[in-house]
């Protein structure tokens, strides 16, 4: 009987750590699209600022990936460790589309503003599935820290559009 208690257990615990390491798995690559994005729109910016700003958000995903990449190791899964593959694609247009159009700011924001939302609700997907408590309190930990990156985009476009109506 203690046998089958224990193996039902340790098959639980497998199913739980394989559940687990899926989606630190897909919060990696969530965070790796948002490093490519962020190279991205850093070449597609008109300030020097908002360029500087993107390169080193794109810096601090980049840190985000390799936290929850670590954690998989933790649990001996296999972590990602690129973007996915229409990240490459959507760079090589966002530069393009720039080199053609002209770098600007505003949509430069815009599409900063929709991959911190894409990404805020990875995060609250994640956060209302399981996960095991010390792996929880980094992610919610990210989670803040892309929410606090939403409101600062938010206050740029609030800054972009007094400037560009006030000149």
């Amino acid at each position: 009987m203690l046998e089958f208690i224990v193996r039902g257990t340790m098959r639980i615990f497998r199913m739980r750590t394989r559940e687990t390491v899926r989606t630190l798995n897909r919060l990696i690559r969530t965070c790796r699209d948002a490093e490519e994005l962020c190279i991205a729109l850093a070449g597609t910016a008109e300030s020097a600022g908002l360029a500087s700003l993107l390169r080193y958000r794109s810096e601090e995903w980049a840190r985000q990936g390799d936290e929850l990449q670590a954690l998989v190791l933790l649990l001996r899964g296999e972590p990602e460790t690129r973007a996915s593959p229409a990240a490459p694609l959507l760079r090589a247009w966002l530069l393009l589309k720039a080199s053609a159009l002209g770098a600007t700011d505003l949509p430069a924001l815009e599409a900063w503003q929709r991959m911190q939302h894409r990404a805020a609700l990875r995060y609250e997907e994640a956060l209302n599935g399981y996960l095991p408590e010390r792996i929880r309190r980094t992610v919610s930990l990210q989670s803040d820290r892309i929410e606090d990156r939403f409101g600062q985009i938010v206050t740029l476009r609030g800054q972009y559009a007094l400037h560009t109506h006030g000149a």
